[in-house]
């Protein structure tokens, strides 16, 4: 996800079809990472533009008479006009990521479609309403015996509600390269992916030089299926 913030924000080219991307803003939703030491260095070491790049880390209610405002996690189910409010303010954003989308459901049941599909909803019209692509990342659940799509984690309306769906895991055949598969595609051609390695970076602090990593892309697309990557590595028995 930082490299594609990083290709959004400076008109990049995306790898294989280089082709080039138009300029725009980057909202990060991120709840395992923190921004200073590892979103920013990350986003540095991919040569992203960091004046177009928007951490959003909390949001506040109006306080009460007398007294403080108190900022507390975003909200996917309460909190869309705040999100909407911040696009507003930085003129809209090209892309929005969510990392992961699990962290952001307040009472939301996760394994529920309908519950899923009424939350993601009004944030699939914001999203058409600003142009934004949103890019929300999930995990794998342990079910490793079963198809690809079955290993997301909570309900399947996570899937169903995009328009594309992708899995990152590692090369079979070597464990330095990832693979970048597609799961669905509504929008485009499924049939080839991308494979990508991350490499280590340093980035300049005010502190010293952070230890980071970057992706690089490789030059040509990949016709490994997310069903055989998917594979259990073992046997049965």
């Amino acid at each position: 996800t930082v490299g594609m913030a990083a290709t959004v924000s400076t008109g990049g080219l995306w790898p294989v079809d280089r082709q080039c991307c138009e300029v725009g803003n980057v909202i990060i939703l991120s709840a395992e990472d923190d921004p200073s030491d590892t979103i920013r260095p990350r986003l540095e070491a991919a040569g992203a533009d960091l004046s177009r790049v928007y951490i959003l880390d909390a949001v506040t209610d109006s306080p009460s008479v007398g007294g403080d405002e108190t900022p507390r996690a975003f909200n996917l189910k309460t909190d869309i006009a705040q999100l909407e409010s911040m696009l507003k303010d930085i003129g809209g954003a090209a892309l929005v990521i969510i990392d992961p989308v699990t962290a952001y459901l307040g009472n939301t049941d996760s394994h529920k479609n309908a519950e899923i599909r009424a939350l993601l909803s009004p944030l699939a019209e914001l999203a058409g309403q600003y142009g934004a692509a949103v890019v929300a990342v999930t995990h794998f659940n342990k079910s490793a015996n079963t198809e690809a799509l079955m290993r997301v984690t909570g309900s399947l309306a996570f899937v169903a509600a995009a328009r594309a769906a992708y899995v990152v895991a590692k090369d079979p055949e070597n464990e330095a390269r990832r693979l970048f598969l597609p799961l669905k595609n509504n929008l485009g051609n499924d049939q080839t992916g991308l494979a990508f390695i991350v490499e280590s970076a340093q980035v300049e602090s005010m502190t010293g030089m952070i230890e980071t990593s970057r992706v690089v892309w490789e030059s040509s697309a990949v016709t490994v299926t997310a069903e055989e990557a998917m594979k259990p590595q073992v046997h049965d028995e």
